[in-house]
């Protein structure tokens, strides 16, 4: 019998067409824009000043149709190193150099997408110091089994993308069929703008600008109700020593205006939402104690509408936050999440223990003579970025503490000037307001009234 020396060694280097299969099938087409998307967030922080907007004059224009995809940033571009060594490895090395509290974190993003939409791709990056192009075309790459590398092509600048102007365009043609008929979607098109009206709000609202298909995308708005007896409950929490690993937490939990759509928990890393309005057992719904098969918080029905639930997770090293790696979800066996989710049970109790008084409330005097829910609803509305506190108790009123306020009408009418001033004179009034109001009283009392 032959030794095993005396053999080859058993290939099992995957083919590209396979790897590239396996790489895109799992994620969805809204998913992969929305990669794209993150890098081009990644690029305005390494740019972003202190500014109350530190993301003012930074854009991102996104456009598709059937033939064509393309995503152009001013965002400060990356140099030809990080993409020779980094940006187009499968995975992000050890050593691979990171933006601080980033959110494109993988090392698959870019890459899936590519050869997600299409057979043919160009992507063109300028720095101050640095430019650089790589043009591939995926079925001619693929057929080199033993070359995975990317040759570069010439970087030809342009009005908005030179070293004078940095930043970073990809361009995706020859799509594949499937993606060719949902870019020419309107359905599909409305759908990524709400993603990422919501998923990108607070890089909106610090001054991003990004447009799809000329359309500019406003953020969407996370509401709380305060007033000085009602105020939403804040806490924040520090997971590590280490400055580069540490994660900090922050949650606010209140209420909201009654809105069944944006009910729920919303979960953000690195300033990217990962869940909104989320009402799954995840995030506590419907949570039951096991040691004694009590429920700990009901299972969301429209009662809690009015719940809203927001946990900032921030770190320089973006592998600690609790995310998975398509960003539509948290990691639950992060021992980080795990922990915040504990706090996150225990502040969520009380708002839904005061939703539950308001309930009944309503349910005995109705809604328009509810005193709790009158009281809550003359509450302004605040931003929960507005929320200065590091830590506060989620204060409400208590039902049957509110006194209900007597509605009142203006009773207007016109009488001669002589027969009001002689009214005056016997009631020893000055006004004709005091005039009404006083003869108002004495019929009511003439007539049974208290």
């Amino acid at each position: 019998m032959a030794t095993t020396g005396e053999k080859p060694k058993i290939n099992a280097q995957p083919t590209k067409t396979f790897f590239v299969d396996m790489l895109t099938r799992d994620i969805a087409l809204e998913q992969a824009v929305l990669d794209l998307v993150d890098n081009s967030v990644d690029g305005a922080k390494s740019l972003k000043d202190d500014g109350e907007r530190p993301f003012d004059g930074r854009r991102v224009e996104i456009k598709f149709d059937r033939d064509k995809f393309s995503i152009w940033d001013n965002c400060g571009g990356f140099d030809s190193e990080t993409a020779m060594n980094y940006a187009f490895r499968f995975g992000r090395p050890s050593s691979a150099r990171t933006t601080p509290h980033s959110i494109g974190q993988f090392g698959v993003g870019m890459k899936r997408a590519l050869f997600k939409f299409g057979n043919k791709f160009s992507v063109r990056s300028a720095t101050l110091d640095d430019a650089w192009c790589v043009d591939i075309t995926v079925s001619i790459w693929e057929s080199e089994e033993t070359s995975w590398e990317f040759p570069w092509a010439d970087f030809q600048p342009s009005d908005d993308l030179s070293q004078e102007s940095p930043g970073t365009e990809i361009i995706v043609t020859e799509l594949r069929p499937e993606v060719s008929g949902k870019f020419s979607s309107k359905n599909f098109e409305n759908n990524i703008i709400s993603l990422i009206k919501s998923k990108h709000r607070q890089f909106i609202a610090s001054g991003l600008q990004i447009s799809v298909n000329g359309t500019a995308i406003n953020a969407t708005s996370l509401q709380l109700l305060v007033k000085d007896d009602f105020k939403p409950g804040i806490d924040e929490l520090v997971f590590g020593q280490d400055e580069n690993t540490k994660v900090k937490v922050r949650i606010i939990v209140g209420v909201g205006p009654s809105s069944p759509r944006e009910a729920g928990w919303y979960v953000v890393c690195n300033g990217r939402v990962i869940l909104e309005a989320d009402r799954r057992n995840v995030t506590g719904w419907g949570l039951i104690e096991e040691s004694s098969n009590s429920l700990l918080i009901p299972t969301y029905h429209n009662q809690f509408a009015r719940f809203r639930g927001i946990v900032y997770f921030d770190s320089q090293d973006s592998s600690q936050v609790p995310w998975n790696t398509t960003k539509t979800d948290v990691d639950q066996d992060n021992l980080v999440w795990q922990a915040t989710f504990e706090r996150m049970m225990e502040m969520m109790r009380p708002v839904i223990n005061f939703l539950n008084e308001l309930d009944s409330d309503i349910d005995e005097h109705t809604r328009d003579q509810s005193p709790l829910y009158e009281h809550i609803s003359s509450a302004r509305v605040v931003q929960p970025e507005e929320l200065q506190a590091a830590k506060a108790e989620f204060i409400a009123p208590a039902r049957g503490s509110i006194t209900k306020r007597i509605k009142t009408v203006k009773i207007q009418y016109s009488k001669p000037l002589s027969q009001v001033e002689h009214l005056m004179e016997e009631l020893s009034v000055g006004s004709a307001k005091a005039v009404g109001e006083s003869t108002f009283e004495l019929i009511y009392k003439e007539m049974g009234g208290e």
